[in-house]
């Protein structure tokens, strides 16, 4: 019998604004039962900044899903990789669910997805098991 339960988190979706050297990124979450969680950060406005704030955005979404079983999610790391023919983005996460840690990477292909999307995958891909861990 496998430890893990059916995924408990639904993308949604993701969108970045920038105006005035800054960006504001926001991303939706949903959850069967438990309803949309919605997550935003901000940052500067080149290419990296704005991922990060998506990850960001998304970790902070996640947090917010599972706040009652005590996880939190934080990112480490957003990068996007030269994976052919497609770009693809990789994150590296941090998250904790109870007593337990891992620190835990996810990667979403680029060419499939307008990036902010892409980003927002990758970290859903990197949690996903860990969160919906019993």
């Amino acid at each position: 019998m496998s430890d893990y339960a059916p995924r408990m988190i639904r993308f949604v979706r993701a969108s970045v604004d920038v105006a005035s050297e800054r960006c504001t990124a926001e991303v939706e979450v949903e959850s069967p039962g438990l309803g949309s969680f919605v997550g935003s950060a901000q940052g500067g406005i080149s290419e990296a900044d704005q991922l990060r704030a998506v990850a960001r955005a998304t970790a902070d979404a996640l947090s917010d899903a599972f706040e009652a079983q005590n996880a939190t999610v934080r990112v480490i790391g957003v990068q996007v990789v030269d994976a052919v023919p497609h770009n693809a983005v990789m994150v590296t996460i941090a998250a904790s669910k109870g007593t337990h840690s891992r620190t835990l990477r996810g990667i979403c292909d680029g060419g499939t997805h307008d990036t902010p999307t892409a980003t927002a995958l990758a970290v859903l891909n990197a949690t996903n098991r860990f969160l919906s861990r019993r």
